[in-house]
């Protein structure tokens, strides 16, 4: 690896954070402008991953057809798509939910997340 792409890499991976960030603060400050509690379900945290497994499977797939060159694959999947997607958040969220006890929630969360990550990057992979 290069010393540019692991620059690209880390640069993707900040946007990638920041989106995700983003995300949590919109869906964080609609509720509230709602009136509405703190969220009962990690809607944020299932929108980015979805987002980014649907990013992943696009990029893996115009990778393969020769539209872009495999770097780009590196930059967009490991660098944004990493940052942007979040294993350690979904933990901590199924680990929160299973302590309030609620664990059909906990289970939904689990499953959504990777179901519907598979689906996104199954779909954008063969549509494309």
């Amino acid at each position: 690896m290069t010393v540019l792409l692991a620059l690209g890499v880390g640069l993707g991976a900040g946007i990638g954070a920041q989106l995700r960030y983003a995300a949590e603060r919109l869906h964080a400050r609609s509720r509230t402008r709602r009136g509405l509690a703190a969220t009962t379900f990690p809607w944020a945290t299932l929108a980015v991953n979805v987002t980014g497994s649907a990013l992943l499977g696009a990029v893996a797939a115009l990778v393969v057809q020769g539209v872009l060159d495999p770097t780009w694959q590196t930059l967009l999947g490991t660098g944004v798509a990493g940052g942007l997607t979040t294993f350690s958040t979904l933990s901590f969220d199924i680990v929160q939910l299973a302590r309030e006890l609620r664990y059909a929630r906990a289970t939904l969360n689990a499953t959504a997340n990777v179901l519907l990550g598979l689906v996104a990057a199954t779909l954008t992979y063969h549509l494309l």
